[in-house]
């Protein structure tokens, strides 16, 4: 897929019904990620999104844009959960 690093792989675990959704994300540079999300339900019609976000070898500012970018991507996921 694209992104603002350029073009990723990103590879997920296999469907479970944990709420585990980790996923891989292998960078332009060749360097893999590893994405923990949690998505346990909370009742039958609603669930809790947990992301841990991990510095790694990032510098400062490159975790900011990351930091960012997650937020970005939580907040559209907020926009089409409330859209139902």
């Amino acid at each position: 897929m694209s992104s603002p690093m350029g073009r990723v792989l990103v590879s997920f675990v296999p469907e479970n019904d944990l709420g585990v959704v980790d996923h891989t994300v292998t960078l332009p540079t060749g360097e893999s990620v590893l994405n923990p999300p949690r998505v346990p339900p909370l009742t039958e019609e609603s669930c809790e999104v947990v992301f841990t976000l991990r510095r790694g070898s990032m510098s400062e500012a490159e975790f900011t844009e990351d930091a960012e970018a997650v937020g970005a991507d939580l907040a559209t996921l907020k926009e089409i959960c409330e859209q139902g």
